[in-house]
């Protein structure tokens, strides 16, 4: 193979090359690891959706308007009620970041507080090894 011939060849690993990106390939079979979302209390923060959304499209090399189609399937509830009630969610120049930044106002995220476990007075050992309150 001559010099020429060399670098015309595509190569592995080449520093531009980007492996989760082929060109004209497009896998929609990731659509099976997005879950539902609901926009209820009880439902993970829709960051976490969200972020499903993108590194699926990223691997699956998804567009903006799969990326918004996928999104708009998998919503549930009060979600999928703001969706149907927002029209300019289903224009298609409605950019995937608008769209996001629509239901991130709606859903803002939710605060979870959570109590440490601390062992009760009475039940916390002693530094001789008996029990508060309990005598030998």
């Amino acid at each position: 193979m001559t010099d020429q011939q060399n670098q015309n060849a595509p190569t592995l690993n080449a520093p531009n090359d980007d492996p989760l990106k082929r060109a004209g390939y497009k896998d929609l079979s990731l659509v099976s690891l997005v879950p539902k979302w609901s926009g209820r209390d009880s439902a993970p923060p829709i960051q976490e959706f969200f972020d499903t959304i993108d590194g699926s499209a990223a691997i699956g090399n998804w567009t903006q308007a799969d990326m918004k189609q996928v999104c708009a399937l998998k919503l549930t509830d009060a979600a999928r009620a703001l969706y149907s009630a927002t029209p300019e969610l289903r224009n298609p120049n409605t950019t995937w970041q608008d769209f996001k930044s629509r239901f991130l106002q709606k859903f803002p995220r939710r605060m979870v507080y959570t109590i440490p476990f601390l062992p009760a007075v009475h039940g916390a050992p002693k530094e001789n090894g008996n029990r508060a309150g309990i005598s030998r």
